[in-house]
């Protein structure tokens, strides 16, 4: 019997999603191998970055386990409460990947601007306000129903906010996040080009900073 659409889809899922996170890890190992081998501390944007990239595989091994229930859930004694409680968690971890990430960026970049320069403050702007969006993430997560069990079991007796709400809102702090990357994105070219290098340095350094906010 050939494979339905569903199960082409979440081959796909998993496969991207495992691909992404080996890839992350690969740069993420090979920034690390570089700052110990010439004997460089590591500081917190090097520990927030490695967080973010445990919280990452987290939310990866989940979302795997969450994809094989729907496979497989009701041969194996699965019901639909255990798939909706590991798909909130999975969620959970994945978007503190996210935070943890934008957090590291921030922090490098307030390590190579002025203290008290405009450059400066907006960049502690851009790290509260990031960290306020997607922070209220992180709860409605867990909390858009009272009692939070609600969330992954319809039987409970409780209340929830609307669905459009919580949907409305999560598309917001995904926009807004991707707003704010492109403001850190730009900011290392201000950055560099003040700096005494030659035009060609100036462009690959700032060129690879631009890239981390990815």
């Amino acid at each position: 019997m050939p494979p339905s659409h569903n199960e082409d889809f979440s081959v796909l899922l998993n496969t991207t999603i495992w691909i992404l996170a080996g890839v992350s890890g690969l740069f993420l190992g090979l920034r690390l191998w570089a700052k110990t081998h010439r004997g460089k501390k590591l500081w917190w944007d090097d520990y927030f970055l490695t967080a973010s990239w445990v919280a990452l595989l987290l939310g990866c091994a989940l979302q795997s386990a969450d994809v094989r229930i729907a496979q497989f859930g009701k041969t194996q004694g699965l019901d639909s409460i255990q798939a909706r409680l590991i798909s909130t968690t999975a969620g959970f971890f994945l978007i503190l990947a996210t935070l943890w990430s934008k957090t590291s960026f921030t922090l490098t970049l307030l390590r190579i601007t002025q203290s008290g320069c405009w450059l400066h403050r907006a960049v502690w702007a851009v790290a509260i306000s990031i960290n306020l969006a997607i922070g209220l993430s992180l709860l409605i997560q867990w909390f858009w129903c009272w009692p939070s069990e609600k969330i992954w079991n319809r039987d409970v007796k409780g209340q929830c906010l609307p669905r459009r709400v919580v949907h409305g809102y999560n598309i917001f702090a995904a926009v807004y996040s991707g707003v704010m990357d492109i403001m850190l994105a730009m900011l290392p070219w201000k950055v560099i080009w003040s700096l005494s290098m030659n035009r060609r340095e100036k462009c690959g350094v700032a060129f690879a900073m631009s890239m981390g906010v990815l």
